[in-house]
């Protein structure tokens, strides 16, 4: 027994068995982290998609303009981006990093900060300095009032976000583990125990060990001979990894994906392009989902591009037309009742629905089912 302690004092460095299971252990952590990081990508990605494909209207006195700020929101924010470009990046990283920072170059050119340093201040607008546009920093400090701030502030998806980040670290970890045991030599030696003394075989085993050590230091091929006595026999380290089925793989990503997608809102039929009820899930989506996004940069947009005074007296706004509006042929039948019963105007059905407004649909109709009295009918339309 005190031969094979001392052998395997001399051999492995840690006297745990653990690193049997490294290649497992790296597999799973592998797997786990390019999972989350597939679903993350997917349902933040189709998010981003379905925001980029709002119009943000400049409503001037009631009625749609396009000027500089309309140019510059949907049409070309930036001399590199087109504007579906443009609000795909800027929700992604919104939540993803549950803020995104939108700065104004002398041009009057939107750019999406890569990197930038907050300083909060109790009385006085917050500050943004060290902001980083691609490779180019800006030396000057932006205050909260000249730029576009938006925050997402959806702490269970930064605290999923942050998990992945600790899978990379683990799976870092894992690789370098079993790098540095990549060339780390494990063997066993069968030692003839039934000659000699224990002593003399003590001092044979630890000599034979130190020339197989300095062979293999001092040469890129050692040969080990075979002796009466002694049987050394290397052991691998071993590629045996285990691989998932396609079946089971895509369980996994898909588990995730309803994770990921549940924490932003969005129903997970829609990602895995299922059909089944697909209007009540888009509503759903539009519900919980990207209204509440629209609505954070609308509410940003109009606080930096428009003033107190013009928006309070309803002189300028800008509002938002995107896929969450209701389709005009989805709506027919509530869009004849709404305007035939009188409730309200043609302007304000509308506005309802993302139409400009028209110069003679500001009265309020009723048509003639809806002025019926006693079984007897007017002869015109009741205008009121």
């Amino acid at each position: 027994m005190s031969i094979i302690s001392s052998f395997m004092d001399l051999f492995t460095r840690r006297k745990d068995s653990s690193f049997i299971y490294d290649i497992d252990l790296f597999q799973d952590t592998a797997n786990r982290a390019y999972m989350k990081r597939l679903a993350i990508d997917e349902v933040l990605n189709f998010v981003a998609r379905a925001a980029s494909q709002t119009e943000f209207q400049v409503i001037q006195n009631k009625v749609p303009v396009k000027n500089d700020i309309y140019y510059h929101l949907n049409v070309r924010p930036n001399t590199d981006q087109s504007a579906t470009d443009f609000w795909k990046d800027v929700v992604y990283k919104l939540l993803r990093d549950n803020e995104v920072l939108i700065i104004q170059d002398d041009s009057k050119d939107l750019l999406v900060a890569d990197y930038f340093s907050r300083t909060e201040r109790a009385v006085y607008p917050d500050t943004f300095s060290d902001v980083l546009v691609k490779d180019y920093q800006f030396k000057r400090t932006f205050s909260m009032d000249e730029v576009i701030y938006l925050t997402y502030s959806n702490d269970k998806l930064d605290n999923y976000i942050t998990g992945l980040w600790g899978d990379y670290g683990k799976l870092i970890g894992r690789l370098y583990d079993i790098e540095m045991r990549n060339n780390q030599v494990r063997a066993t030696v069968a030692v003839d125990t039934t000659t000699g003394t224990q002593e003399e075989q003590t001092q044979k085993l630890q000599s034979f060990i130190n020339k197989i050590y300095k062979s293999f230091n001092e040469n890129s091929v050692a040969i080990v001979p075979t002796t009466r006595g002694f049987e050394y026999k290397e052991v691998s380290g071993g590629t045996g990894v285990k691989n998932l089925a396609f079946s089971e793989t895509d369980s996994v990503k898909n588990a995730f994906i309803d994770d990921v997608a549940s924490l932003v809102g969005v129903p997970s039929a829609l990602i895995h392009g299922s059909n089944a009820e697909n209007k009540e899930n888009m509503q759903l989506f539009n519900t919980y989902c990207l209204r509440y996004i629209l609505k954070i940069i609308r509410d940003e947009l109009n606080a930096k591009f428009v003033e107190p005074e013009d928006l309070m007296n309803e002189k300028m706004h800008i509002k938002s037309v995107g896929i969450d509006r209701p389709s005009i042929v989805d709506m027919a039948e509530s869009i004849d009742k709404l305007g035939s019963s009188g409730m309200v105007t043609q302007n304000e059905v509308r506005e309802a629905i993302g139409l400009p407004p028209r110069a003679d649909g500001d009265q309020i109709v009723m048509t003639k089912n809806y002025t019926t009295k006693g079984g007897e009918n007017d002869d015109n339309e009741n205008q009121r």
